[in-house]
Protein backbone atom coordinates (compact mmCIF):
# COMPACT_ATOMS: atom_id res chain seq x y z
CA UNK A 1 0.00 0.00 0.00
CA UNK A 2 1.47 3.32 -1.04
CA UNK A 3 0.97 6.51 0.88
CA UNK A 4 -0.55 9.33 -1.15
CA UNK A 5 0.38 12.69 0.38
CA UNK A 6 -1.81 14.61 -2.07
CA UNK A 7 -4.87 12.55 -1.10
CA UNK A 8 -4.06 12.96 2.60
CA UNK A 9 -4.03 16.73 2.11
CA UNK A 10 -7.36 16.62 0.23
CA UNK A 11 -8.92 14.47 2.96
CA UNK A 12 -7.68 16.83 5.66
CA UNK A 13 -8.96 19.84 3.74
CA UNK A 14 -12.39 18.24 3.36
CA UNK A 15 -12.54 17.58 7.10
CA UNK A 16 -11.45 21.09 8.03
CA UNK A 17 -13.55 22.87 5.38
CA UNK A 18 -16.65 21.00 6.53
CA UNK A 19 -15.86 21.60 10.20
CA UNK A 20 -14.77 25.25 10.12
CA UNK A 21 -15.65 26.47 6.64
CA UNK A 22 -13.21 27.34 3.91
CA UNK A 23 -12.70 30.94 5.04
CA UNK A 24 -11.89 29.98 8.64
CA UNK A 25 -9.62 27.06 7.73
CA UNK A 26 -5.94 27.89 7.62
CA UNK A 27 -3.15 26.19 5.71
CA UNK A 28 -1.77 25.21 9.11
CA UNK A 29 -5.07 23.46 9.99
CA UNK A 30 -4.81 21.33 6.86
CA UNK A 31 -1.10 20.73 7.39
CA UNK A 32 -1.64 19.51 10.95
CA UNK A 33 -4.56 17.22 10.02
CA UNK A 34 -2.75 15.73 7.02
CA UNK A 35 0.70 15.45 8.56
CA UNK A 36 2.08 17.25 5.50
CA UNK A 37 4.76 19.87 5.60
CA UNK A 38 3.98 23.39 4.46
CA UNK A 39 6.28 22.78 1.49
CA UNK A 40 4.39 19.63 0.51
CA UNK A 41 1.04 21.39 0.70
CA UNK A 42 2.24 24.26 -1.47
CA UNK A 43 3.96 21.83 -3.85
CA UNK A 44 0.70 19.97 -4.50
CA UNK A 45 -1.76 22.88 -4.42
CA UNK A 46 -0.08 26.26 -4.32
CA UNK A 47 -2.23 27.49 -1.44
CA UNK A 48 -5.60 27.22 0.27
CA UNK A 49 -7.65 28.70 -2.57
CA UNK A 50 -6.21 26.25 -5.09
CA UNK A 51 -6.71 23.41 -2.61
CA UNK A 52 -10.39 24.36 -2.16
CA UNK A 53 -10.83 24.47 -5.93
CA UNK A 54 -9.05 21.15 -6.55
CA UNK A 55 -11.07 19.43 -3.84
CA UNK A 56 -14.29 20.78 -5.32
CA UNK A 57 -13.30 19.64 -8.83
CA UNK A 58 -12.33 16.16 -7.61
CA UNK A 59 -15.67 15.71 -5.86
CA UNK A 60 -17.61 17.24 -8.75
CA UNK A 61 -15.87 14.89 -11.20
CA UNK A 62 -16.97 11.88 -9.13
CA UNK A 63 -20.56 13.14 -8.92
CA UNK A 64 -20.67 13.92 -12.64
CA UNK A 65 -19.34 10.50 -13.62
CA UNK A 66 -22.43 8.87 -12.09
CA UNK A 67 -24.74 11.46 -13.66
CA UNK A 68 -23.21 10.87 -17.10
CA UNK A 69 -23.45 7.11 -16.62
CA UNK A 70 -27.22 7.47 -16.18
CA UNK A 71 -27.43 9.48 -19.41
CA UNK A 72 -25.43 6.82 -21.29
CA UNK A 73 -27.47 3.95 -19.87
CA UNK A 74 -31.04 5.25 -20.12
CA UNK A 75 -32.76 5.65 -23.48
CA UNK A 76 -36.25 6.19 -22.07
CA UNK A 77 -36.77 9.80 -20.90
CA UNK A 78 -38.90 8.90 -17.88
CA UNK A 79 -36.41 6.33 -16.62
CA UNK A 80 -33.55 8.71 -17.38
CA UNK A 81 -34.98 11.71 -15.55
CA UNK A 82 -35.98 9.61 -12.57
CA UNK A 83 -32.58 7.90 -12.67
CA UNK A 84 -30.78 11.25 -12.49
CA UNK A 85 -32.73 12.24 -9.38
CA UNK A 86 -32.03 8.85 -7.80
CA UNK A 87 -28.35 9.14 -8.67
CA UNK A 88 -28.18 12.47 -6.89
CA UNK A 89 -29.86 11.24 -3.72
CA UNK A 90 -27.92 7.98 -3.58
CA UNK A 91 -24.60 9.70 -4.22
CA UNK A 92 -25.29 12.10 -1.34
CA UNK A 93 -26.17 9.22 1.01
CA UNK A 94 -23.00 7.32 0.07
CA UNK A 95 -20.77 10.42 0.23
CA UNK A 96 -22.17 12.68 2.94
CA UNK A 97 -18.95 14.58 3.70
CA UNK A 98 -18.18 15.15 0.04
CA UNK A 99 -21.79 16.16 -0.63
CA UNK A 100 -21.73 18.57 2.30
CA UNK A 101 -18.75 20.34 0.73
CA UNK A 102 -20.33 20.46 -2.74
CA UNK A 103 -23.69 21.73 -1.51
CA UNK A 104 -22.30 24.39 0.84
CA UNK A 105 -21.19 26.67 -1.92
CA UNK A 106 -18.34 26.49 -4.27
CA UNK A 107 -14.99 28.20 -4.23
CA UNK A 108 -14.11 30.71 -6.96
CA UNK A 109 -14.53 29.01 -10.32
CA UNK A 110 -11.52 27.46 -11.96
CA UNK A 111 -11.05 26.48 -15.59
CA UNK A 112 -11.38 22.82 -14.59
CA UNK A 113 -14.68 23.49 -12.81
CA UNK A 114 -16.07 25.42 -15.78
CA UNK A 115 -15.05 22.65 -18.19
CA UNK A 116 -16.62 19.92 -16.05
CA UNK A 117 -19.88 21.86 -15.89
CA UNK A 118 -19.82 22.58 -19.64
CA UNK A 119 -19.30 18.86 -20.30
CA UNK A 120 -22.24 17.94 -18.06
CA UNK A 121 -24.56 20.50 -19.65
CA UNK A 122 -23.53 19.50 -23.20
CA UNK A 123 -24.19 15.83 -22.45
CA UNK A 124 -27.50 16.62 -20.76
CA UNK A 125 -28.64 18.80 -23.68
CA UNK A 126 -27.64 16.13 -26.20
CA UNK A 127 -29.53 13.48 -24.23
CA UNK A 128 -32.64 15.65 -23.85
CA UNK A 129 -32.93 16.91 -27.43
CA UNK A 130 -34.27 13.72 -29.08
CA UNK A 131 -36.84 13.39 -26.28
CA UNK A 132 -37.92 17.01 -26.74
CA UNK A 133 -38.20 16.55 -30.52
CA UNK A 134 -40.24 13.36 -29.98
CA UNK A 135 -42.62 15.30 -27.73
CA UNK A 136 -41.80 13.36 -24.57
CA UNK A 137 -39.97 16.14 -22.66
CA UNK A 138 -40.89 19.83 -22.50
CA UNK A 139 -38.70 22.29 -24.35
CA UNK A 140 -37.30 24.61 -21.70
CA UNK A 141 -34.01 26.47 -21.38
CA UNK A 142 -31.39 24.01 -20.15
CA UNK A 143 -30.71 25.91 -16.92
CA UNK A 144 -34.41 25.78 -16.05
CA UNK A 145 -34.61 22.08 -16.92
CA UNK A 146 -31.62 21.38 -14.69
CA UNK A 147 -33.11 23.42 -11.82
CA UNK A 148 -36.35 21.44 -12.04
CA UNK A 149 -34.45 18.17 -12.30
CA UNK A 150 -31.91 18.71 -9.53
CA UNK A 151 -33.21 21.56 -7.38
CA UNK A 152 -35.69 19.68 -5.17
CA UNK A 153 -33.25 16.77 -4.68
CA UNK A 154 -30.47 19.21 -3.76
CA UNK A 155 -32.70 20.98 -1.26
CA UNK A 156 -33.78 17.68 0.27
CA UNK A 157 -30.10 16.64 0.43
CA UNK A 158 -29.08 19.83 2.23
CA UNK A 159 -31.70 19.23 4.91
CA UNK A 160 -30.86 15.51 5.12
CA UNK A 161 -27.16 16.31 5.62
CA UNK A 162 -28.11 18.65 8.47
CA UNK A 163 -30.21 15.91 10.09
CA UNK A 164 -33.52 17.66 9.50
CA UNK A 165 -35.22 15.10 7.27
CA UNK A 166 -37.19 12.17 8.56
CA UNK A 167 -38.58 10.78 5.31
CA UNK A 168 -37.27 7.33 4.45
CA UNK A 169 -34.70 7.38 1.65
CA UNK A 170 -36.70 5.19 -0.73
CA UNK A 171 -39.83 7.28 -0.24
CA UNK A 172 -37.88 10.49 -0.92
CA UNK A 173 -36.27 8.98 -4.03
CA UNK A 174 -39.60 7.87 -5.41
CA UNK A 175 -41.44 11.12 -4.63
CA UNK A 176 -38.72 13.46 -5.94
CA UNK A 177 -38.06 11.36 -9.05
CA UNK A 178 -41.78 11.24 -9.85
CA UNK A 179 -42.08 15.00 -9.29
CA UNK A 180 -39.17 15.75 -11.64
CA UNK A 181 -40.70 13.56 -14.34
CA UNK A 182 -44.14 15.16 -13.97
CA UNK A 183 -42.60 18.63 -14.17
CA UNK A 184 -40.52 17.86 -17.26
CA UNK A 185 -42.80 15.49 -19.19
CA UNK A 186 -44.42 17.07 -22.24
CA UNK A 187 -48.12 16.58 -21.67
CA UNK A 188 -48.99 18.56 -24.77
CA UNK A 189 -51.00 21.17 -22.87
CA UNK A 190 -48.96 24.27 -23.78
Amino acid sequence: MTYDRRQAILDAALESFNDKGVAATTVDDVRRLSGASVGSLYHHFGGKDELAQELYVEILRDYHSGFLAVLRRERDPERGIKGLVRHHLRWVRRNPERARYLLRGRPPESDAMRELNRELFRATAAWLEPHVVAGRVRRLPLDLTYAILAGPAQEFSRHWLEGRMRSPAREAERALADAAWRALADEGDD
